[in-house]
């Protein structure tokens, strides 16, 4: 018994001392009751999307936001390597946004078929005789248009 007397004030202190560590580093918990009867129907599948069109919107505007600074960094990244690959030392200036790469730089100097595997990008692009790539976020081209997606979500509401 004695064994237990003593073991105990250290248990409750070492739990004691734990929770002021959860607690002073910011670390929460919460104890939930799982929920064990989830069924689906589509009715609850059109009320969730209905209470979160706003939300989706605004994912929709992220992940474009995000597919444009990646598809930027693929052009920029391939525009260079061409640079350096064909010796290329001034790139002619492009003015009018494109997102046909069989065209961009210029026709003589492409970044498609050799340096990008698909010949039109999500978004257009210019460029100066600096070889800095400038993007066109305002009219993304997509196979997917977002903006019918958009309103496909707002018109469940």
């Amino acid at each position: 018994m004695r064994f237990l007397y003593i073991n105990v004030p250290r248990v409750v202190l070492i739990v004691i001392i734990s929770f002021f560590f959860i607690i002073s580093g910011r670390s929460y918990f919460t104890f939930a009751q799982p929920e064990h009867n989830a069924e689906f129907s589509l009715m609850n599948l059109k009320a969730s999307i209905s209470e979160s069109a706003a939300l989706s919107s605004d994912l929709i505007e992220e992940v474009q936001e995000i597919s444009a600074l990646y598809e930027h960094y693929v052009i920029s990244t391939a525009l260079q390597s061409m640079r350096v690959i064909e010796r290329v030392k001034e790139v002619p200036d492009v003015n009018t946004a494109t997102n046909d790469m069989a065209a961009f730089p210029s026709a003589e100097h492409s970044l498609y078929p050799h340096y990008l595997t698909k010949r039109y990008s999500q978004f257009k692009y210019t460029v100066d005789c600096d070889g800095i790539v400038d993007i066109d976020t305002t009219s993304p081209t997509t196979v997917c248009h977002l903006a019918q997606l958009e309103d496909c979500l707002n018109s469940i509401e």
